[in-house]
This record gives C-alpha cells, structure tokens and sequence, in this order.
C-alpha cells in the first residue's frame, strides 16, 4: 500500500519533513504550552497536560473530519519494534477499527547519527471518536517520566501525529512541554489562534501574531 501520510504531504504540505518541530519547519503553525508546573504535584500536571492537549484538538478538528493517526518510531535494527509491544493501537483505539492499520518501513536519515535509522510508519485512516484520544495524550506527557502506561518507556523514540485530511491541518504533542497545529493555509488556523489566546506559547507569540496581524 503506498504511504498514505507522504501523499498528503506532497498535496498540501509540500517539501515539509514530518519531523519535530512542526512549528518551525512550516510557515503557518501555532504553538500552545499544555504543562502548568504551578498545580505542583507531578502526576497532577501531567494529566492536566494531557486533558488540555486534548481541548485543543477538539477546538480545532471536527468529530466528523477524516483523520490519520500517524505513529513513527525510530529503530536502529529491522524488526526491533516487533520486540516490543506498540500500545498505541492495541490500547488506545477501538477493536473495530485496527483492521485498517498499516505499517511501511522506511529509512531516516538523521544529520546527527553516521548511520541512517529505520522508520517504522503506523498508519490509521479513522475518526475522532475512534481513539482514546484523552488517555493517548496523557501517556504522551507522561513518556519521559517513570509511569505504568509509558507507551514506549523511554526505550524507543517515536512520535505520533494526527493528520486531519479534511481541514488540511497536523497537530503533535511533543511531549508535557507543548504541542503545535499546523495547516496548509493560514486562515484554518485564525478561529484556533483567536479562541486559544491564554495557550499560545509566550516564546513564540510575535511569531504567530505577525502571522495573523499582517492580514
């Protein structure tokens, strides 16, 4: 099958490598703090990091729009993952839709490492109620922390993508630091820039408002 996230990509995010950091590899993004260090205990923030990751896609994606959720995971040797369960799907997506899920090998080839890694490449073409998208997004925060429901436990790298084929638009959750939304056109981004003002990350504020104030 050929790669349903790459096809996009050249249709409506042209020469972007779906790499961290979003925000700063395309021109229209919008970048949103989701940790409040302020609540104090630890397992507190992270869940609340999560719960506002997740408002923030609902605020932005509909429960009706075509999705894919993307998982990449880097490995050094083929087939390493297979040694590791991948909770992403078995634990955070309903039974009745994991018959769709494909998976690629590919090769990356990271400017920092003399040795090309290989990309294992998760795709699930689904919808929004599909996934335990809360609960995903709160094990995300949770992956450089010691927590039972660390998806990887820190063995493996990977990131997970929600690639939203009807607005256009990709949002990742880095980690409990942040999270970007980007789009294939600016002004799918205003309703999400002017509604969730208090989130937007204060560092990169006057980025996003020249963004919107040049209009």
């Amino acid at each position: 099958m050929s790669d349903q996230t790459n096809s996009f990509l050249k249709s409506h995010f042209p020469d972007l490598v779906l790499t961290p950091p979003l925000f700063y590899g395309w021109p229209f993004g919008l970048r949103f703090e989701v940790a409040d260090w302020s609540l104090g205990k630890e397992s507190i923030v992270l869940e609340k990091a999560g719960d506002r990751a997740f408002e923030i896609v609902k605020y932005a994606f509909d429960s009706e729009d075509e999705m894919l959720l993307v998982t990449d995971v880097y490995t050094e040797h083929e087939h390493e993952l297979t040694k590791r369960k991948l909770l992403v799907y078995q634990k955070y997506v309903r039974r009745q839709v994991r018959n769709r899920l494909r998976h690629e090998l590919l090769t990356y080839v990271w400017p920092e490492l003399d040795e090309p890694l290989t990309l294992e490449r998760f795709t699930l073409k689904c919808r929004l109620q599909d996934i335990r998208l809360r609960l995903l997004l709160q094990a995300i925060c949770r992956e450089d922390f010691y927590a039972p429901n660390q998806i990887m436990k820190g063995k493996l790298q990977y990131e997970n993508y929600l690639i939203n084929l009807s607005k256009h638009m990709i949002f990742h959750l880095y980690d409990d630091r942040g999270c970007d939304l980007i789009a294939a056109e600016p002004e799918r981004l205003r309703p999400v820039y002017e509604g969730l003002q208090h989130w937007l990350l204060d560092y990169d504020r006057p980025q996003m408002d020249r963004l919107f104030t040049a209009k």
